[in-house]
């Protein structure tokens, strides 16, 4: 079994609840506890993010203080973000769709910052081919349906003026060795890629910031990202800001199933979001990893279990109506469905997804200024 290394930058070896734990013991955070779950799901009025009921997002920090305030009608703001490397795929959106359903839940405003500094300080990538993944990237997120009048995108390279005035103020609260501790970072780095968490932690804190108004963040991010703000736990409130709080996801299954996630790198890991419907179709059938037997017969006997299962996976997450997503779980369980016909159900619902983002991103594109980061759009 190969060593699990998870950073910001890289994550390689066997996923599983095993490895779970021990990132949870690691970086010290706590598991959503039923109860915990069961307040979400009465805020949600039973309607739970299938995220949430399948424990995609798993762990938090303070979750519960967010709860707290939104109980209170005191406002809170949610953060998250996209490192623009690449073309995404449909694994890099799905934990969007989580976020959508956060600001609609909680009616709350939304920063999402493109760390296309980052990028160019980790990657082998010029700044031009990286403002291209910038631009095609966010069009992509904002596809999705945020609301424009609570959606604050910030690119970091284009709001740098305002980002740098407050990383300032968080890197001096935090020495070189913290970050080489925290980061596992060496004296062959750049230095670049050593100030950069100070740029990750300002959206955790800038709209109190700006505005003046005491509030708390609730940033969602897969467990990799979590170094950035464990220490942005600390400065914070050494600066007068709240610490942020966070529900903390595992990394969606690679087509090949749970022991890797998907990667930009191995097209065939990932289903892409300018894939044809009927290349969707070829990668499910060729590589979707499958819950079921080796054979029909056996499938029809036995059954197959779903919840290890790509296909069944993918089509949950997107599927709105539970009572479908229950009676394809029932019978494809008890066998009255074999793993092609959940692979083609599979395919429809992912293609039907893919194809909403590409009809909504021709309107994205002509109104995309309504989301760009503007400081005379902080209401509250």
């Amino acid at each position: 079994m190969a060593e699990l290394n998870v950073t910001p930058w890289e994550v390689s070896g066997e996923l599983n609840d095993e490895s779970y734990n021990r990132l949870v013991k690691k970086f010290g955070v706590d598991l959503i506890s039923d109860a915990l779950l069961e307040r979400i799901n009465m805020i949600a009025k039973g309607k739970l993010h299938p995220f949430l009921k399948k424990k995609i997002f798993f762990a938090h920090r303070e979750l519960n203080l967010i709860l707290d305030d939104y109980e209170k009608g005191n406002p809170f703001y949610l953060y998250t973000g996209r490192g623009p490397s690449g073309k995404m795929h449909i694994g890099h959106l799905l934990p969007f769709t989580f976020t959508l359903w956060l600001q609609r839940t909680f009616n709350a405003h939304l920063l999402i910052q493109l760390t296309d500094d980052e990028k160019f300080l980790v990657k082998d990538t010029s700044k031009k081919e990286i403002a291209g993944f910038t631009n095609e990237n966010v069009i992509d997120i904002l596809s999705l349906g945020f609301d424009p009048k609570k959606t604050h995108v910030i690119s970091d390279y284009q709001q740098a003026k305002t980002l740098y005035y407050y990383a300032t103020d968080v890197a001096k609260h935090v020495t070189v060795s913290t970050i080489k501790a925290v980061f596992g970072m060496t004296d062959s780095d750049n230095i670049g890629k050593l100030f950069f968490p100070a740029m990750q932690i300002v959206p955790a804190f800038l709209l109190p910031a700006i505005t003046g108004k005491k509030m708390r963040c609730l940033i969602p991010y897969a467990i990799d990202q979590d170094p950035y703000f464990r220490v942005a736990r600390d400065v914070l409130p050494k600066l007068g800001y709240y610490k942020p709080s966070s529900i903390i996801s595992k990394f969606l299954p690679a087509l090949q199933g749970n022991s890797a996630k998907m990667s930009s790198s191995k097209a065939e890991s990932a289903i892409f979001l300018d894939d044809s419907r009927e290349t969707v179709r070829k990668k499910l059938m060729k590589y979707a990893y499958s819950g079921g037997r080796d054979t029909a017969e056996e499938q029809r006997k036995h059954g197959a279990n779903p919840d290890i299962d790509f296909s069944f996976l993918e089509y949950s997450f997107l599927e709105e109506d539970q009572k479908k997503v229950d009676e394809i779980y029932r019978k494809y369980k008890s066998g009255d469905i074999l793993s092609g016909e959940m692979k083609a159900i599979a395919a429809d619902k992912i293609s039907d997804f893919l194809e909403g983002i590409r009809e909504r991103r021709e309107r994205i594109k002509e109104n995309l200024n309504d989301y760009m980061f503007d400081e005379r759009k902080l209401n509250f």
